[in-house]
């Protein structure tokens, strides 16, 4: 297969961004990857790998690593902190439709780096470092870039632009689109800790989504780590909500210890909900946080991304190939019927339960989980839905 001389540009090494040139270079054509930053992003960001995301990674070689670095949990629950009050759903349900009937929790700059020393090698992908992208013309027949390096400004021409830089997309900002939605109530305060919860909490597993009396947490291990994510209060700025004292004031109101807790890493987000109307501009294409931000309950967000990846290069490598560009608008079609209709669906269901603090209303929720954890059927259906097999099942019934 002869490469196309412009290369497919993509904008963003973050891990739609690289799976998306995996998937490229696979098929033989030419990548370049731009990524403004000096490195790869090493800090926590997204660690949940969902069975729908493993079964994507798994043909190519790339979930084996992934888990060897990760913690593979095989059942994730609600809580209510201080009781003995669980709801636990056990992956192993649905192992006839995955093969990976678990959650992993690897922080995603292992997956950026596995890929990354999967392509290094192949003279079909380049990645440029410290090169932003300030101009994108689409010229109904490729895409005319500048792009901004330490000591100038220089010109490429790309066959198509993949957008996969984030959520403050420089490219979703050039074309000055729109990005519907709307901003969530809380933002969200997320903790590393070095601290054996293993020992301290009775009933604790892999990953627990929690009730306090007047709030809620999730804490997910991560091999011999632990992360813990929180609502800060409202009138916390996030230099506040991140300072040591405040951090350590929230720490020891929930989990009482004589000695200090060991931060980290400490972030702070401001949480939203938002999506393109479309994933394609002409010839400038659009996937991850770039097209769509989803609220981070269920740990969706990530693994949307490549799924979106994932269902661009099905399309676009045939496109590439000499079949009509129409086809570019089915993938839209699908990842934002998805993304809308599944994936936020979910995200914004989780988001109300675990900020719900109405006592009746928590009331109402914990006997639908209990109904959900008794029954074998409706627990299957929860969890193929929360695994993100249903959505990738959906996508292709999408014409």
């Amino acid at each position: 297969m002869n490469p196309r001389t412009n290369p497919v540009v993509i904008a963003g090494a973050g891990p739609a961004g690289l799976f998306a040139a995996v998937l490229l270079v696979r098929a033989g054509h030419r990548v370049l990857v731009l990524e403004k930053n000096d490195g790869l992003a090493m800090d926590m960001r997204a660690s949940t790998f969902h069975p729908a995301t493993l079964d994507l990674l798994d043909p190519l070689g790339l979930a084996d690593p992934l888990v060897f670095r990760g913690s593979i949990t095989q059942g994730w629950q609600y809580m209510i902190h201080g009781t003995k009050q669980h709801a636990v759903f056990d992956l192993e349900c649905i192992r006839d439709s995955t093969g990976f009937p678990f959650r992993l929790q690897c922080e995603q700059f292992h997956f950026s780096n596995i890929v990354v020393e999967y392509l290094v090698g192949s003279p079909l992908f380049e990645i440029r470092f410290t090169h932003e992208i300030s101009e994108a013309e689409d010229r109904k027949g490729d895409v005319l870039i500048k792009a901004l390096r330490p000591g100038g400004e220089y010109e490429i021409r790309a066959s198509w632009l993949i957008a996969a830089d984030g959520a403050n997309s420089t490219i979703r900002r050039l074309l000055g689109l729109a990005f519907e939605g709307r901003p969530l109530p809380m933002a969200s305060v997320s903790l590393v800790l070095d601290h054996p919860f293993q020992h301290d909490i009775p009933g604790i597993i892999g990953v627990n989504y929690v009730w306090t009396d007047s709030g809620y947490y999730s804490l997910k291990q991560i091999r011999n780590l632990w992360r813990f994510s929180y609502a800060p209060r409202p009138d916390q700025s996030a230099e506040q909500a991140l300072s040591d004292e405040v951090i350590e004031s929230h720490l020891q109101s929930i989990f009482p210890s004589e000695e200090p807790y060991r931060v980290l890493q400490r972030n702070y987000y401001n949480l939203e909900q938002r999506c393109l109307e479309s994933f394609r501009y002409g010839h400038v294409l659009f996937i991850g946080d770039a097209a769509h931000l989803d609220s981070p309950a269920g740990g969706f967000g990530m693994n949307a991304g490549i799924h979106d990846a994932q269902c661009l290069v099905e399309h676009l490598v045939p496109v590439l190939n000499g079949k009509d560009d129409r086809l570019l608008d089915r993938y839209s079609r699908r990842r934002r019927t998805v993304v809308t209709e599944d994936i936020q669906r979910l995200a914004a269901r989780n988001d109300r339960w675990r900020c719900e603090t109405d006592p009746g209303q928590r009331d109402v929720i914990w006997k639908g989980l209990q109904d959900i954890v008794s029954d074998p059927g409706k627990t299957k259906e929860y969890l193929l839905n929360s695994s993100m097999i249903r959505s990738r099942q959906r996508e292709r019934e999408i014409g």
